[in-house]
C-alpha cells in the first residue's frame, strides 16, 4: 500500500512538471476587480439570489430557501483543463444546508433547480460541496463528483450514493479562511484536491479524490451554484481561474484558430489601411520624402534645444531688467520692504538660472556624445548643437560675472530710539508705580485679617 502510494506520488508530480497551462480569461472572473463598472461580472452571468461585489460572488445569503447561479456566456472548447476555485461557506450553526456545486456542462440552464440551485437530468459534470447529512451517516460536509448524460435524477435522500465518481469528507464550512479546490481534467483523469481553510499554503492540499477513464464531451460551459433550504449559510466564490492544460514535449500552438485567424485578419487589414494612407500622402505631398525615426529624434532634440535657449535668454532679460531698477531706484524709506525683496528674489533668480544653465550643459555634452555614435548625423545639426553650448557656456560665464559683481545695497532708514536719560525716567517711574501697588496691596490684606 505505501509502495503504491509512492508511486502515485511520483507520477503525478512528473505528470504536472510535464504539463503547460494556459490561462483562459475568457472563462474566469476574481478579485478585488470582479465586477465592471455596470456591476457585471465579464464574460459571466448571473441570477436568482446572486449578488456580485468586487471581491466575490455571493451565490446565496444566508436566508432559507434561496437559489442562485453565475454561469460562463463562452463556451470552452478545450479537452484538457484544470480549475483552480476558492469557495467561503459561513453560517451561524453548526450544521449548514444545502451546499453548492460547481458544473461544466454541454448548456446553460435557462432556470434554477433542485440539485444545489441548478436542474436536475443535466448533461455535463458536476461538483458537488454538500453541507447537510441527508442521510445521517456523519459522513458531510462532503464532496463529490457526479456525471450525468441527462438521465439520472439525483438522489438526495442518499447524499447521491451510488451516484458519484468520486467522493470525500472535507470540513470546508466556516473556516478561517475560503476553502481552495483545484480540479484537473487531463487524458480522462479527474482529480480534486482541497485546502479546506484552515491555512492558504499551497503544501496543504489534500487529494479527494482521481479517478480514471472518466470521458467528458470536449466542449462545455463552467458555472457555480448554490440553495439553501430550512437551515441557511452565506455561499461565496471569491476566484475562479480556468486553464487549458498541454504537455510541453508537444508541439502545439497556444492560439487557437480562432485567435490566430483573428490577429492575421487584423494586421492585414492594419497593413493595408497604413499603404492606402502613404499614397494618400504621396498624392496630397509629390515632393515629400519619408522622414526615418533617427531624423525625428534628431529633430525632437534640436527644437528641445532650441526652446530651452530661448526661456534661459528670456530669464536672463527679465533679470537685468530687475538689476537696473534697483540701480537707479530711489532711497525713500516706505519702498525699503519692496526693494528688499526685489534684491532677494533677483538673486534667487540667479541661483536658479545657474544651476538650470550647469545642468543643461551636461545634458548637451551627454548629447553631443550620443549624437557623434549615430550613423547618418548631419553636419549641421552638429554645428548648431555646438554653437548652443558656446552660447550657454558664455551666459554662464556672464551669470557668474554678474553674481560677483556688488549690486547697489539701499540707505538703510534712521535709527529711531529712545536716549539714556528717556530711558531712566521711565525705569524710575516704573519703579514708583510697582512700590506704591505693593503698599495698597499689604494694607487691603492686613484690613481683611481683622475679621478671622
Amino acid at each position: 500500500m505505501i509502495l503504491w502510494l509512492i508511486v502515485q506520488l511520483v507520477t503525478t508530480a512528473a505528470l504536472e512538471d510535464n504539463l503547460h497551462k494556459r490561462f483562459e480569461y475568457k472563462h474566469s472572473f476574481k478579485g478585488p476587480s470582479l465586477t465592471d463598472v455596470a456591476g457585471k461580472v465579464p464574460f459571466w452571468d448571473y441570477g436568482g439570489s446572486a449578488m456580485a461585489s468586487t471581491d466575490s460572488v455571493r451565490i446565496t445569503p444566508s436566508i432559507r430557501s434561496k437559489q442562485g447561479w453565475i454561469w460562463n456566456k463562452i463556451q470552452y472548447v478545450g479537452s484538457n483543463w484544470q480549475v483552480d476555485f476558492n469557495i467561503k461557506v459561513t453560517g451561524r450553526g453548526k450544521i449548514g444546508a444545502d451546499g453548492m456545486a460547481m458544473w461544466f456542462l454541454q448548456e446553460i440552464p435557462t432556470k434554477g433547480g433542485s440539485v444545489f440551485g441548478a436542474p436536475n437530468n443535466w448533461k455535463g459534470l458536476g461538483i458537488f460541496f454538500d453541507s447537510f447529512d441527508n442521510d445521517n451517516r456523519h459522513d458531510n460536509p462532503a464532496v463529490l463528483a457526479v456525471q450525468n448524460d441527462g438521465s439520472i435524477t439525483f438522489d438526495h435522500g442518499n447524499d447521491g450514493k451510488g451516484q458519484t465518481l468520486g467522493r470525500c469528507v472535507a470540513s470546508f464550512r466556516n473556516r478561517p479562511h475560503a476553502a481552495q479546490v483545484r480540479l484537473q481534467y487531463y487524458n480522462k483523469v479527474l482529480a480534486l484536491s482541497i485546502n479546506p481553510g484552515i491555512t492558504t499554503r499551497d503544501s496543504d492540499f489534500e487529494e479527494c479524490f482521481k479517478v480514471q477513464n472518466v470521458k467528458l464531451p470536449p466542449g462545455g460551459f463552467f458555472g457555480v451554484s448554490a440553495a439553501t433550504g430550512a437551515l441557511a449559510d452565506d455561499h461565496d466564490v471569491t476566484r475562479f481561474l480556468v486553464y487549458s492544460l498541454f504537455e510541453k514535449t508537444d508541439k502545439i500552438n497556444l492560439l487557437s484558430e480562432d485567435a490566430k485567424s483573428k490577429i492575421l485578419t487584423d494586421y492585414e487589414r492594419y497593413e493595408s489601411e497604413l499603404e492606402e494612407k502613404k499614397k494618400k500622402y504621396r498624392e496630397n505631398h509629390p515632393g515629400a520624402e519619408e522622414v526615418t525615426e533617427t531624423e525625428d529624434e534628431q529633430n525632437l532634440f534640436y527644437r528641445s534645444l532650441i526652446d530651452y535657449q530661448v526661456k534661459l535668454n528670456d530669464k536672463f532679460e527679465q533679470l537685468q531688467l530687475e538689476i537696473s531698477k534697483i540701480g537707479t531706484g530711489t532711497s525713500d524709506t516706505g519702498d525699503l520692504s519692496a526693494v528688499k525683496s526685489s534684491v532677494a528674489n533677483i538673486e534667487r533668480q540667479q541661483s536658479s538660472i545657474v544651476r538650470q544653465i550647469e545642468s543643461t550643459g551636461a545634458q548637451l555634452q551627454n548629447l553631443l556624445t550620443i549624437m557623434n555614435t549615430l550613423s547618418g548625423r548631419s553636419t549641421s545639426l552638429d554645428k548648431d548643437v555646438k554653437t548652443i553650448v558656446m552660447a550657454l557656456t558664455t551666459t554662464q560665464s556672464q551669470m557668474k560675472d554678474l553674481q560677483a559683481r556688488k549690486i547697489p545695497v539701499c540707505p538703510t532708514p534712521p535709527e529711531t530710539g529712545l536716549t539714556f536719560l528717556q530711558l531712566m525716567c521711565v525705569l524710575i517711574m516704573q519703579t514708583c508705580v510697582l512700590l506704591g501697588y505693593s503698599i495698597w496691596r499689604n494694607r487691603v490684606e492686613d484690613a481683611r485679617k481683622k475679621f478671622f
